[in-house]
């Protein structure tokens, strides 16, 4: 596959899932806000509590998803058939096995929920019943699923977010409207579970369309030796699969352990609205990674080099522009939203903010590393995070509160994976320290720095208040930091290696 083929390819999946994620921003924005003036603060931290055990339990997937989508690329490229047979044969074993884990493993958790849940909420519906159908819709996420991996692998990942998307829309509008009528939690949570296994058996069907050939009865196995490669590819991403569930799904459980399950509540409303925005930019980004792992099997090692230049820029600019926005109009816009009993202090806001931004331009590296099967060799970094995360949030949370739970996070990403990432790449690719990369994120994030202390100075300068204020700030916002943004980058190599890439595939959509 040419150059042009991988940057469209990569365009129509970022702008497809860009898009489709916009519509359920709206959606699920429509969505909670129903909920919060419906039900309370409490139900919404039970939400992010279950949502979050059941993250940790994820463990159990093993890695084997990411090792079987790394295998997928050489085939695909060379239209083995035979060979993506096998694979997906066994990644239809393993997702089985794994679905019927997390279900087993997350009914061993209920006894320990009493000591998880500091303060009883102020929630009608029995806890027990409520995490298990939490329970059972992420276990039901394993079962049918496996297939989409292949559209996935083939630089169709649009295909997979429309359908998504198109399952979301009708989950959240039938939620919001069940809600609205019956105020009943349980429904809501049902629902979910249906849309769940709908999108899994649409997408299943879909695949079956698309690779006829994945249908077709065959003996089609894998070598012992390509057995082996995988599983121990599984291996190393089982101990990387614990440390990153670990560390990215207990701030809540600490926080209901520590302070109060309302206190999720309260701070969900901000994650989400920032997971919102964030995921429209995430979907862009991680839809470019079945280019790059077409890029890793068949690019020259200069090109592998200033993409990844390239894409650190994107994710420092988005992720950059992102942290600044929020940090600045975030509790403006809570308060007019839902009311000041749910704002945060700013100093909360920023720890927030500080680990979505680690984690945001961490993706540059992360991606290479992955779509280059760099697995054995990164195992221990994201257990070692967590190990760090956990002390220090722990510590800091009896401390300052929950700001030093959300600081945590990121100092514990910094120390650990944003240094290592790029490291991996560089020296089993390019033969040295990745030196050049470590000073572009550090400028390039010291030009975020400087852009955010402007826009604050600029929003003090401005007084006028209610939903006129807020968006006469964002528009000033959105202009004077892209704005400074390009003056910062805009004379780079990278930066205008990005415009030459993006330019022509726009002229041709246009055409």
């Amino acid at each position: 596959m040419d150059k042009h083929s991988r940057t469209g390819n990569a365009m129509i999946n970022a702008l497809t899932g860009s898009a489709m994620q916009i519509v359920n921003v709206v959606l699920g924005f429509i969505s909670r806000t129903i909920f919060i003036y419906l039900l309370n603060s409490d139900y919404l931290g039970v939400n992010s509590l279950y949502t979050n055990i059941l993250t940790v339990l994820s463990f159990a997937e093993l890695g084997i998803g990411s090792a079987i989508v790394f295998s997928l690329y050489k085939p695909i490229a060379d239209k083995d058939k035979t060979k993506i047979q096998a694979l997906m044969k066994l990644y239809k074993r393993a997702y089985c096995f794994i679905g019927i884990s997390v279900l087993v493993m997350g009914l061993c958790v209920i006894p320990f929920l009493p000591y998880i849940i500091r303060e009883k909420p102020d929630v009608k519906e029995n806890l027990t019943l409520v995490y298990v159908l939490f329970l059972i819709n992420t276990s039901a996420s394993y079962f049918c699923s496996y297939k989409k991996t292949l559209i996935t692998a083939n630089q169709k990942d649009y295909i997979v977010q429309i359908y998504t998307r198109i399952f979301q829309f009708v989950q959240i509008v039938l939620q919001s409207v069940f809600l609205f009528f019956t105020h009943q939690y349980l429904t809501y949570l049902i629902i979910y579970i249906v849309c769940t296994l709908g999108q899994n058996i649409a997408l299943s069907i879909k695949a079956d369309k698309m690779y006829p050939f994945i249908t077709e009865k065959n003996d089609a196995e894998l070598s012992e030796n390509e057995t082996k490669q995988i599983f121990a590819n599984v291996k190393a991403l089982f101990v990387y699969k614990i440390g990153s569930v670990v560390l990215n799904g207990t701030d809540n459980i600490i926080i209901s352990a520590i302070i109060n399950v309302g206190t999720v509540g309260i701070a969900s409303n901000y994650t989400m609205l920032m997971n919102n925005v964030t995921n429209v930019v995430g979907s862009a980004i991680t839809s470019l990674t079945a280019s790059v792992g077409n890029l890793s099997v068949k690019g020259s090692k200069t090109q592998m080099r200033d993409v990844m230049h390239q894409l650190l820029l994107l994710c420092v600019w988005l992720y950059g522009f992102i942290a600044i926005g929020f940090f600045v109009l975030a509790n403006d816009f809570v308060e007019l939203w839902i009311g000041k009993n749910y704002l945060l202090e700013q100093s909360v806001v920023f720890a927030i903010l500080f680990s979505l931004y680690i984690n945001g331009v961490q993706y540059a590296a992360y991606t290479f590393r992955t779509t280059q099967g760099l697995f054995v060799q990164s195992r221990w970094v994201p257990l070692i995070s967590a190990i760090i995360n956990i002390i220090l949030s722990i510590w800091w949370g009896k401390l300052i509160g929950l700001t030093g739970i959300f600081i945590a996070t990121g100092i514990s990403r910094l120390c650990t994976t944003t240094i290592v990432d790029p490291w991996l790449v560089y020296k089993n690719n390019f033969g040295k320290a990745p030196v050049e990369y470590y000073i572009k994120y550090i400028m390039e994030s010291l030009g975020v720095v400087i852009n955010g202390l402007f826009q604050i100075w600029l929003i003090n300068k401005i007084s006028i208040n209610g939903w006129l204020g807020f968006f006469v700030k964002g528009i000033a916002i959105c202009i004077t930091a892209n704005l400074i943004f390009l003056i910062e980058f805009g004379w780079t190599k990278d930066f205008k290696a990005l415009v030459r890439r993006v330019i022509p595939q726009m002229r041709k959509k246009k055409g």
